[in-house]
Protein backbone atom coordinates (compact mmCIF):
# COMPACT_ATOMS: atom_id res chain seq x y z
CA UNK A 1 0.00 0.00 0.00
CA UNK A 2 1.48 3.30 -1.05
CA UNK A 3 0.61 6.77 0.06
CA UNK A 4 1.20 10.00 -1.77
CA UNK A 5 2.64 12.91 0.14
CA UNK A 6 1.44 16.32 -0.84
CA UNK A 7 4.11 18.99 -0.76
CA UNK A 8 3.41 21.88 1.56
CA UNK A 9 3.48 25.17 -0.35
CA UNK A 10 6.56 27.22 0.47
CA UNK A 11 5.29 30.45 2.14
CA UNK A 12 8.39 32.28 0.94
CA UNK A 13 7.75 31.27 -2.67
CA UNK A 14 4.08 32.24 -2.44
CA UNK A 15 5.02 35.65 -1.06
CA UNK A 16 7.64 36.11 -3.78
CA UNK A 17 5.14 35.33 -6.53
CA UNK A 18 2.59 37.71 -5.00
CA UNK A 19 5.25 40.40 -4.86
CA UNK A 20 5.98 39.89 -8.56
CA UNK A 21 2.24 40.39 -9.25
CA UNK A 22 2.36 43.58 -7.20
CA UNK A 23 5.31 44.91 -9.21
CA UNK A 24 3.58 44.11 -12.49
CA UNK A 25 0.33 45.72 -11.35
CA UNK A 26 2.22 48.81 -10.21
CA UNK A 27 3.75 49.10 -13.67
CA UNK A 28 0.35 48.60 -15.27
CA UNK A 29 -1.01 51.47 -13.19
CA UNK A 30 1.33 53.85 -15.02
CA UNK A 31 0.26 52.50 -18.40
CA UNK A 32 -3.43 52.66 -17.49
CA UNK A 33 -3.02 56.28 -16.47
CA UNK A 34 -1.44 57.08 -19.83
CA UNK A 35 -4.19 55.27 -21.68
CA UNK A 36 -6.88 57.16 -19.80
CA UNK A 37 -5.33 60.61 -20.06
CA UNK A 38 -4.60 60.37 -23.77
CA UNK A 39 -7.93 58.76 -24.66
CA UNK A 40 -6.67 55.40 -25.94
CA UNK A 41 -9.21 53.35 -23.99
CA UNK A 42 -12.05 55.57 -25.19
CA UNK A 43 -10.89 55.31 -28.79
CA UNK A 44 -10.46 51.53 -28.64
CA UNK A 45 -13.92 51.10 -27.16
CA UNK A 46 -15.47 52.82 -30.20
CA UNK A 47 -13.74 50.37 -32.55
CA UNK A 48 -15.19 47.21 -30.96
CA UNK A 49 -15.87 44.48 -32.15
CA UNK A 50 -13.19 44.94 -34.80
CA UNK A 51 -9.56 44.00 -34.20
CA UNK A 52 -7.35 46.92 -35.30
CA UNK A 53 -3.65 47.44 -35.93
CA UNK A 54 -1.46 49.72 -33.86
CA UNK A 55 -1.22 51.99 -36.89
CA UNK A 56 -5.01 52.29 -37.18
CA UNK A 57 -5.37 53.03 -33.47
CA UNK A 58 -2.60 55.63 -33.61
CA UNK A 59 -4.26 57.35 -36.56
CA UNK A 60 -7.68 57.32 -34.89
CA UNK A 61 -6.22 58.79 -31.70
CA UNK A 62 -3.82 61.13 -33.56
CA UNK A 63 -0.81 59.69 -31.72
CA UNK A 64 2.66 58.34 -32.51
CA UNK A 65 2.40 54.72 -33.67
CA UNK A 66 5.61 53.47 -32.05
CA UNK A 67 4.56 54.59 -28.58
CA UNK A 68 1.03 53.28 -29.12
CA UNK A 69 2.42 49.87 -30.14
CA UNK A 70 4.57 49.62 -27.02
CA UNK A 71 1.62 50.68 -24.85
CA UNK A 72 -0.53 48.02 -26.49
CA UNK A 73 2.13 45.43 -25.67
CA UNK A 74 1.83 46.30 -22.00
CA UNK A 75 -1.94 46.15 -22.16
CA UNK A 76 -1.86 42.71 -23.83
CA UNK A 77 0.56 41.05 -21.39
CA UNK A 78 -1.34 42.76 -18.57
CA UNK A 79 -4.56 41.01 -19.60
CA UNK A 80 -6.45 44.18 -20.46
CA UNK A 81 -6.48 44.11 -24.28
CA UNK A 82 -6.91 41.09 -26.56
CA UNK A 83 -4.34 40.28 -29.26
CA UNK A 84 -4.59 38.30 -32.52
CA UNK A 85 -1.06 37.05 -33.18
CA UNK A 86 -1.72 36.13 -36.83
CA UNK A 87 -2.97 39.54 -37.91
CA UNK A 88 -1.09 41.42 -35.17
CA UNK A 89 -4.21 43.33 -34.26
CA UNK A 90 -5.86 44.34 -31.01
CA UNK A 91 -9.33 44.50 -29.47
CA UNK A 92 -10.67 46.01 -26.24
CA UNK A 93 -13.26 43.62 -24.72
CA UNK A 94 -16.55 45.23 -23.74
CA UNK A 95 -16.32 43.60 -20.32
CA UNK A 96 -13.08 45.51 -19.69
CA UNK A 97 -14.27 48.76 -21.26
CA UNK A 98 -17.13 48.71 -18.74
CA UNK A 99 -14.58 49.71 -16.08
CA UNK A 100 -12.07 51.75 -18.09
CA UNK A 101 -13.73 54.40 -20.27
CA UNK A 102 -15.16 57.83 -19.66
CA UNK A 103 -18.49 56.65 -21.02
CA UNK A 104 -19.13 54.50 -17.93
CA UNK A 105 -18.85 57.45 -15.56
CA UNK A 106 -18.37 56.66 -11.88
CA UNK A 107 -17.37 53.04 -12.65
CA UNK A 108 -14.24 54.17 -14.49
CA UNK A 109 -11.37 52.74 -12.41
CA UNK A 110 -8.79 54.58 -14.53
CA UNK A 111 -9.45 57.66 -12.42
CA UNK A 112 -7.67 56.03 -9.49
CA UNK A 113 -4.69 55.01 -11.61
CA UNK A 114 -3.92 58.69 -12.26
CA UNK A 115 -3.15 59.28 -8.60
CA UNK A 116 -0.04 57.16 -8.40
CA UNK A 117 2.14 58.56 -11.20
CA UNK A 118 1.46 62.00 -9.74
CA UNK A 119 2.16 60.98 -6.16
CA UNK A 120 5.28 59.12 -7.28
CA UNK A 121 6.73 62.39 -8.55
CA UNK A 122 6.82 63.55 -4.92
CA UNK A 123 8.77 60.54 -3.68
CA UNK A 124 11.97 62.50 -2.92
CA UNK A 125 10.02 65.14 -0.99
CA UNK A 126 8.09 62.55 1.00
CA UNK A 127 11.31 60.70 1.80
CA UNK A 128 12.58 63.90 3.42
CA UNK A 129 9.35 64.12 5.40
CA UNK A 130 9.91 60.56 6.65
CA UNK A 131 13.34 61.64 7.88
CA UNK A 132 12.56 65.08 9.23
CA UNK A 133 8.78 65.29 9.69
CA UNK A 134 6.63 68.04 8.25
CA UNK A 135 4.91 67.75 4.90
CA UNK A 136 4.07 69.37 1.58
CA UNK A 137 1.49 72.18 1.38
CA UNK A 138 -1.68 71.69 -0.61
CA UNK A 139 -0.48 74.12 -3.28
CA UNK A 140 2.49 71.86 -4.06
CA UNK A 141 0.33 69.11 -5.51
CA UNK A 142 -0.46 70.85 -8.79
CA UNK A 143 -2.12 68.48 -11.27
CA UNK A 144 -3.50 66.29 -8.51
CA UNK A 145 -6.20 68.93 -8.07
CA UNK A 146 -7.24 68.32 -11.69
CA UNK A 147 -7.61 64.59 -10.98
CA UNK A 148 -9.64 65.31 -7.84
CA UNK A 149 -11.86 67.63 -9.88
CA UNK A 150 -12.37 64.90 -12.49
CA UNK A 151 -13.57 62.48 -9.81
CA UNK A 152 -15.78 65.21 -8.32
CA UNK A 153 -17.36 65.69 -11.74
CA UNK A 154 -18.42 62.04 -11.68
CA UNK A 155 -19.87 62.46 -8.19
CA UNK A 156 -21.89 65.32 -9.65
CA UNK A 157 -23.44 62.96 -12.21
CA UNK A 158 -24.89 60.93 -9.32
CA UNK A 159 -26.10 63.85 -7.20
CA UNK A 160 -29.62 64.32 -8.49
CA UNK A 161 -30.49 60.69 -9.22
CA UNK A 162 -28.90 58.88 -6.28
CA UNK A 163 -26.99 60.86 -3.68
CA UNK A 164 -29.44 63.63 -2.73
CA UNK A 165 -32.46 61.29 -2.50
CA UNK A 166 -30.38 58.89 -0.38
CA UNK A 167 -29.17 61.41 2.23
CA UNK A 168 -31.86 61.85 4.91
CA UNK A 169 -33.43 65.31 4.96
CA UNK A 170 -31.13 66.93 2.42
CA UNK A 171 -33.41 66.96 -0.60
CA UNK A 172 -36.26 68.42 1.48
CA UNK A 173 -34.04 71.29 2.63
CA UNK A 174 -32.89 72.08 -0.89
CA UNK A 175 -36.39 71.83 -2.28
CA UNK A 176 -37.68 74.39 0.22
CA UNK A 177 -34.94 76.88 -0.60
CA UNK A 178 -32.08 77.24 1.84
CA UNK A 179 -28.57 78.54 2.49
CA UNK A 180 -25.80 76.06 1.65
CA UNK A 181 -22.05 76.10 2.35
CA UNK A 182 -19.58 73.71 0.74
CA UNK A 183 -16.27 73.40 2.61
CA UNK A 184 -13.08 72.30 0.86
CA UNK A 185 -14.98 72.79 -2.38
CA UNK A 186 -12.01 72.69 -4.75
CA UNK A 187 -13.09 73.66 -8.24
CA UNK A 188 -16.67 74.04 -6.97
CA UNK A 189 -18.27 71.49 -9.29
CA UNK A 190 -20.75 70.23 -6.67
CA UNK A 191 -21.93 73.71 -5.66
CA UNK A 192 -22.21 74.79 -9.30
CA UNK A 193 -24.41 71.80 -10.12
CA UNK A 194 -26.59 72.32 -7.06
CA UNK A 195 -26.93 76.05 -7.82
CA UNK A 196 -28.20 75.17 -11.29
CA UNK A 197 -30.77 72.66 -10.02
CA UNK A 198 -31.93 74.66 -6.99
CA UNK A 199 -32.22 78.32 -8.06
CA UNK A 200 -34.13 79.25 -4.88
CA UNK A 201 -31.14 78.28 -2.71
CA UNK A 202 -27.97 80.28 -2.14
CA UNK A 203 -24.60 78.53 -2.27
CA UNK A 204 -21.19 79.51 -0.95
CA UNK A 205 -17.93 77.61 -1.38
CA UNK A 206 -14.82 77.77 0.81
CA UNK A 207 -11.32 76.52 -0.02
CA UNK A 208 -7.77 77.63 0.79
CA UNK A 209 -6.53 77.62 -2.82
CA UNK A 210 -7.08 81.02 -4.41
CA UNK A 211 -6.53 79.78 -7.98
CA UNK A 212 -9.32 77.21 -7.62
CA UNK A 213 -11.65 79.84 -6.15
CA UNK A 214 -10.92 82.16 -9.07
CA UNK A 215 -11.64 79.37 -11.56
CA UNK A 216 -14.86 78.41 -9.75
CA UNK A 217 -16.12 82.00 -9.73
CA UNK A 218 -15.28 82.28 -13.43
CA UNK A 219 -17.30 79.11 -14.10
CA UNK A 220 -20.24 80.54 -12.14
CA UNK A 221 -20.12 83.76 -14.16
CA UNK A 222 -19.87 81.99 -17.50
CA UNK A 223 -22.84 79.80 -16.54
CA UNK A 224 -24.93 82.83 -15.58
CA UNK A 225 -25.39 81.56 -12.02
CA UNK A 226 -26.01 84.37 -9.53
CA UNK A 227 -26.85 82.23 -6.50
CA UNK A 228 -23.36 80.82 -5.93
CA UNK A 229 -19.99 82.34 -4.98
CA UNK A 230 -16.59 81.03 -3.92
CA UNK A 231 -14.17 82.41 -1.34
CA UNK A 232 -10.70 81.72 0.07
CA UNK A 233 -11.24 80.60 3.65
CA UNK A 234 -9.61 78.27 6.18
CA UNK A 235 -12.59 76.26 7.46
CA UNK A 236 -11.02 75.78 10.89
CA UNK A 237 -11.00 79.56 11.32
CA UNK A 238 -14.35 80.59 9.84
CA UNK A 239 -16.49 82.87 11.99
CA UNK A 240 -19.98 82.16 10.58
CA UNK A 241 -22.66 81.65 13.25
CA UNK A 242 -26.06 79.96 12.71
CA UNK A 243 -25.93 80.96 9.05
CA UNK A 244 -26.44 77.81 6.97
CA UNK A 245 -29.22 75.27 6.64
CA UNK A 246 -26.87 72.78 4.96
CA UNK A 247 -23.09 72.35 4.99
CA UNK A 248 -21.44 69.87 2.62
CA UNK A 249 -17.85 68.64 2.72
CA UNK A 250 -16.28 66.19 0.28
CA UNK A 251 -13.10 64.29 1.24
CA UNK A 252 -11.64 67.29 3.04
CA UNK A 253 -11.89 66.96 6.82
CA UNK A 254 -9.12 64.37 7.32
CA UNK A 255 -6.68 66.53 5.31
CA UNK A 256 -7.00 69.55 7.59
CA UNK A 257 -4.42 70.61 10.14
CA UNK A 258 -7.05 71.15 12.84
CA UNK A 259 -10.06 68.94 12.02
CA UNK A 260 -11.52 69.26 15.55
CA UNK A 261 -11.54 73.06 15.23
CA UNK A 262 -13.06 72.78 11.75
CA UNK A 263 -15.84 70.51 12.98
CA UNK A 264 -16.54 72.96 15.79
CA UNK A 265 -16.74 75.81 13.29
CA UNK A 266 -19.10 73.78 11.10
CA UNK A 267 -21.34 73.08 14.08
CA UNK A 268 -21.41 76.77 15.02
CA UNK A 269 -22.12 77.85 11.42
CA UNK A 270 -25.19 75.60 11.12
CA UNK A 271 -28.66 76.72 12.05
CA UNK A 272 -30.39 74.81 14.87
CA UNK A 273 -32.12 72.41 12.47
CA UNK A 274 -29.23 72.29 10.01
CA UNK A 275 -27.60 69.29 8.34
CA UNK A 276 -23.88 68.69 7.85
CA UNK A 277 -23.26 66.08 5.14
CA UNK A 278 -19.64 64.89 5.22
CA UNK A 279 -18.30 62.63 2.47
CA UNK A 280 -15.20 60.69 3.50
CA UNK A 281 -13.25 57.45 3.10
CA UNK A 282 -15.13 54.30 4.08
CA UNK A 283 -12.53 52.76 6.37
CA UNK A 284 -12.07 51.76 10.00
CA UNK A 285 -9.96 53.48 12.64
CA UNK A 286 -8.63 50.00 13.49
CA UNK A 287 -5.92 48.77 11.13
CA UNK A 288 -6.90 45.11 11.51
CA UNK A 289 -10.36 45.89 10.11
CA UNK A 290 -8.85 47.47 6.98
CA UNK A 291 -6.84 44.39 5.97
CA UNK A 292 -9.75 43.21 3.83
CA UNK A 293 -10.53 46.70 2.46
CA UNK A 294 -10.90 46.40 -1.31
CA UNK A 295 -8.67 49.44 -1.89
CA UNK A 296 -6.66 49.28 1.33
CA UNK A 297 -3.10 49.52 -0.09
CA UNK A 298 -4.16 52.30 -2.47
CA UNK A 299 -5.78 54.33 0.30
CA UNK A 300 -2.81 54.06 2.67
CA UNK A 301 -0.43 54.99 -0.16
CA UNK A 302 -2.45 58.06 -1.16
CA UNK A 303 -2.74 58.99 2.49
CA UNK A 304 1.03 58.75 3.10
CA UNK A 305 1.88 60.82 0.04
CA UNK A 306 -0.90 63.39 0.32
CA UNK A 307 -3.42 63.35 3.18
CA UNK A 308 -0.96 63.04 6.08
CA UNK A 309 1.52 65.31 4.30
CA UNK A 310 -0.76 68.32 3.73
CA UNK A 311 -1.94 68.18 7.34
CA UNK A 312 1.54 67.92 8.85
CA UNK A 313 2.77 70.69 6.53
CA UNK A 314 0.61 73.08 8.58
CA UNK A 315 1.67 71.57 11.88
CA UNK A 316 -1.54 69.56 12.03
CA UNK A 317 -2.68 66.22 13.41
CA UNK A 318 -2.02 64.17 10.26
CA UNK A 319 -5.17 62.06 10.70
CA UNK A 320 -4.79 60.45 7.29
CA UNK A 321 -7.41 59.01 4.97
CA UNK A 322 -7.96 56.01 7.26
CA UNK A 323 -8.86 58.04 10.33
CA UNK A 324 -11.91 55.82 10.09
CA UNK A 325 -15.60 55.86 10.81
CA UNK A 326 -15.07 55.26 14.54
CA UNK A 327 -12.80 58.28 15.12
CA UNK A 328 -14.78 60.44 12.71
CA UNK A 329 -18.02 59.68 14.56
CA UNK A 330 -16.35 60.41 17.91
CA UNK A 331 -14.97 63.76 16.75
CA UNK A 332 -18.29 64.73 15.19
CA UNK A 333 -20.04 64.04 18.50
CA UNK A 334 -17.40 65.98 20.45
CA UNK A 335 -18.00 68.94 18.13
CA UNK A 336 -21.58 69.07 19.41
CA UNK A 337 -23.61 67.07 16.91
CA UNK A 338 -26.29 64.96 18.55
CA UNK A 339 -27.08 62.53 15.73
CA UNK A 340 -25.00 60.95 12.99
CA UNK A 341 -26.22 58.54 10.31
CA UNK A 342 -23.69 56.84 8.02
CA UNK A 343 -24.92 56.23 4.47
CA UNK A 344 -23.18 53.90 2.00
CA UNK A 345 -24.15 53.83 -1.69
CA UNK A 346 -23.71 50.64 -3.77
CA UNK A 347 -21.91 52.50 -6.56
CA UNK A 348 -19.15 53.76 -4.25
CA UNK A 349 -17.17 51.19 -2.25
CA UNK A 350 -14.43 53.68 -1.37
CA UNK A 351 -16.43 56.33 0.47
CA UNK A 352 -19.47 56.96 2.63
CA UNK A 353 -21.55 59.90 3.88
CA UNK A 354 -21.90 61.07 7.47
CA UNK A 355 -25.23 62.88 7.80
CA UNK A 356 -25.03 64.93 11.00
CA UNK A 357 -27.60 67.01 12.90
CA UNK A 358 -27.12 69.48 15.74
Amino acid sequence: MSTETQATPDPSLIFGMNLIKTLNNGALCLMISIGHRIGLFDTLATLYPEYVSSQTLAEKANLNERYVREWLGGMVVGGIIEYDSESKTYRFPQEHAAFMTRAVGIKNMCLFSEWFPILGSFEDDILECFKNGGGLPTKAYGRLHEVIAERSSLTVTMLQSTILPGLPGLLDKLGQGCSVLEIGCGRGLVSLDLAKHFPNCTFRGYDILDNLMADANADAASSGLTNVSFHVQDVSKMQDVSKYDVIIGLDAMHDLAEPADALGCVHRALKADGIYAMYDVNASSDLEKNISHILGPAVYTASSFHCVSVSLADGGKGLGACWGKELASKMIKEAGFSKTEIVQFPHDALSCWFVNRK
